[in-house]
């Protein structure tokens, strides 16, 4: 079977913040969006900005459900959870 990741993202579109990730939790990670949230914008650079710092393709992230929320989760391909914590966790 195929390594599948289910991440719990809150995000803050329209963030002044530099630092992309705010925050690494076992259930959730927080993210600093300069997107605001309106036309699909924030979820669009959420995904490119995530698959860049996982070094992974933006195929293989979706949003599987909070499309129009900040809570969100989100489904990655090809990496299990604690990968993606640990890469993400590097970034702080």
């Amino acid at each position: 079977m195929d390594k599948q990741a289910i991440i719990r993202v809150i995000v803050r579109p329209g963030s002044k913040s530099r630092q992309l990730i705010d925050e690494v939790e076992d259930d959730h990670i927080s993210m600093n969006l300069r997107s605001p949230a309106r036309e699909g914008k924030a979820n669009a650079e959420l995904i490119k900005r995530l698959a860049k710092v996982l070094g992974i393709s933006s195929s293989a992230i979706r949003i599987q459900r909070g499309h129009r929320w900040r809570e969100k989760a989100v489904v990655i391909d090809g990496l299990d959870k604690a990968d993606v914590l640990q890469r993400l966790r590097a970034m702080l």
